[in-house]
């Protein structure tokens, strides 16, 4: 999946509690804490769009000084979190993600 974004620096597979399953890539921040952190957002991203009845969260994208996360659900509690450069392909990162994502929800589904 990194491979196939450009601008794709690093990527981490997350559980409900935000403890990472596995992990890939080279960056910077702390690997585990980021994710952590932007599963506890998705959680509450997902819970504001059910109480607004928005229907499903498919993906988040924060954008931010060092570069841009893309975190996507997988299936139950699991998320996907991608990190990528400021100036990444958001469109290859999108592809690759949900190639990643189909995968993974056969593993834990």
């Amino acid at each position: 999946m990194i491979a196939s974004a450009t601008g794709a620096q690093a990527a981490i597979f997350l559980d409900g509690e935000g403890e990472s399953i596995v992990q890939a890539g080279d960056q910077a921040v702390d690997l585990r804490m980021a994710g952590a952190w932007k599963e506890i957002h998705l959680d509450h991203i997902k819970e504001i769009a059910g109480r607004l009845g928005l229907g499903e969260v498919h993906a988040v994208l924060f954008s931010l000084d060092q570069g841009t996360e893309l975190v996507v659900p997988v299936a139950g509690e699991y998320c996907l979190l991608l990190f990528l450069s400021n100036y990444a392909n958001i469109q290859e990162a999108l592809a690759g993600i949900k190639s990643a994502v189909q995968r993974l929800k056969k593993e834990v589904e």
